[in-house]
């Protein structure tokens, strides 16, 4: 597939080097001046997050400066406008006086899509799974291979391949790796866990950061190893309780078994079943 030239190269080469001023006389370069009511934005764009104290020092600085650099916009009707590129400075404007903001039309033969990714991407690190999704997004739309795509947004094949294995981790993980807490190795030793696959204390060394890449990639040996007997009698258990049971046991023979229930209810369910 014929990747685009403009693309990967940063927003600059999309538009130019445009001296670019907060009035009427620079639209005869393409400048527009937009009525911030008409301004909305994509919901279909990566990020979903944004920094309430980063929004407000850049607030600051519009109020101080001006907002100098121009929002890139798709238009969407007569009267209203999607945003493409600049969505953290049309927050922070709002924050402001300005009635209107200079902004830039996307040129037709470009994606949308493509250029918000990229702008998030240069100007301020997206969350792991935001990127991975805007990835994915734009695989399914255009039918692109992970090589392609690594050419239009200039990150490596790997780096794009790795990022998307992390959409099949489990949400407790992923936010874990979004806050920072685990790294992409950890994460991608998760991929096919969840949090009732491990007791107490190692899971909290997992959040804590304290568990190594290598010890997951381990465990995770080990589990896939289980033995087949160990597996049945975990299903025979669960079935006849009607709670998902876990059975771990060490080589000394001790161990435990682990009933999990979700609420008030089914404990007093589950209690009163032993029980009898």
């Amino acid at each position: 597939m014929a990747v685009n030239k403009k693309l990967g190269k940063g927003l600059s080469s999309l538009l130019g080097d445009k001296n670019i001023t907060q009035d009427k006389s620079s639209e005869d370069k393409g400048l527009l001046l937009i009525p911030i009511e008409k301004i909305f934005r994509d919901e279909t764009q990566p990020r979903k997050e944004f920094d309430k104290d980063r929004i407000g020092e850049l607030a600051q600085s519009i109020k101080k400066n001006g907002l100098i650099q121009p929002l890139i916009l798709r238009q969407k009707s007569l009267d209203s406008y999607l945003i493409v590129a600049g969505e953290r400075r049309w927050r922070a404007a709002q924050n402001t006086d300005l009635k209107v903001l200079p902004a830039l039309l996307l040129p037709e033969d470009l994606d949308k899509d493509e250029i918000s990714l990229i702008e998030n991407i240069q100007r301020e690190n997206l969350k792991a799974s935001e990127e991975a999704k805007a990835y994915q997004r734009l695989i399914e739309k255009n039918k692109y291979t992970h090589e392609t795509l690594s050419k239009v947004v200039g990150k490596s094949r790997s780096h794009i391949t790795n990022l998307l294995r992390i959409l099949d981790l489990d949400d407790f993980f992923l936010d874990l790796l979004n806050s920072g807490k685990i790294s992409m190795g950890h994460a991608r030793a998760l991929i096919g866990k969840k949090p009732n696959d491990f007791d107490d204390q190692a899971l909290n060394q997992i959040v804590s950061g304290k568990v190594s890449v290598r010890y997951l990639e381990k465990n995770k040996r080990k589990q896939s190893i289980q033995e087949p007997n160990l597996i049945q009698e975990e299903t025979n258990l669960s079935n006849t309780l009607g709670f998902k049971t876990k059975i771990t046991y060490s080589k000394n023979g001790k161990g435990n078994i682990k009933i999990y229930y979700d609420n008030l209810e089914q404990y007093n369910f589950l209690i009163s079943k032993l029980k009898n």
